[in-house]
């Protein structure tokens, strides 16, 4: 398992990986990042606290490609993604099912849980259910659960680490 930091304007990430899959991110100080920054430092593409040593980065392909793609990701440019292989293998079939319909919700677009209860191939019923599929999502940012709102329109919860103002932070980042 390798284990590395990412810090952006309004977050630091620390991503775990194997040879093959990112495994998690977890988001840690959002509250902090999006009230000034850490000690008034605002970086622009994101700083990489290595973890890993430069050979690491030749020999697993998936986090190079990853660290440049949330670099544009926290400058605002449009980045897909879904080329980054994630683990599944703890995952239920149904929030497998569920996670991998949410990769296709495109940089600055929103759906809520009910379309994207359909769109996985269940009913209209099973809002909720994706809902609960989406608090248990291990990699936010790559299978982006800040992109599931409420049908009114309303931002809804936020597990990913940061809480509803992370996620609107993100959904704002994705606007601009």
């Amino acid at each position: 398992m390798y284990v590395f930091k990412f810090t952006a304007e309004i977050a630091v990430l620390e991503i775990s990986a194997s040879k093959y899959f990112i495994n998690a991110i977890k988001i840690e100080n959002p509250e902090e990042k999006l009230n000034g920054g850490i000690n008034g430092k605002r970086p622009n593409r994101g700083d990489i606290t290595p973890l890993l040593s430069g050979n690491d980065y030749c020999r697993l392909p998936h986090i190079y490609r990853l660290i440049c793609l949330l670099g544009d990701y926290f400058s605002g440019k449009i980045v897909d993604f879904g080329d980054i292989p994630v683990d599944f293998s703890s995952y239920s079939d149904f929030t497998g099912k569920m996670l991998g319909a949410l990769r296709n919700v495109k940089y600055g677009k929103t759906c809520s849980y009910k379309e994207l209860a359909i769109s996985a191939g269940y009913g209209k019923k099973y809002s909720r259910a994706c809902a609960a599929a989406m608090s248990a999502n291990k990699t936010p940012i790559i299978i982006p659960c800040h992109r599931i709102i409420y049908s009114t329109g309303k931002p809804g919860g936020y597990s990913g680490g940061g809480g509803v103002h992370f996620k609107t932070a993100l959904l704002s980042l994705e606007r601009n």
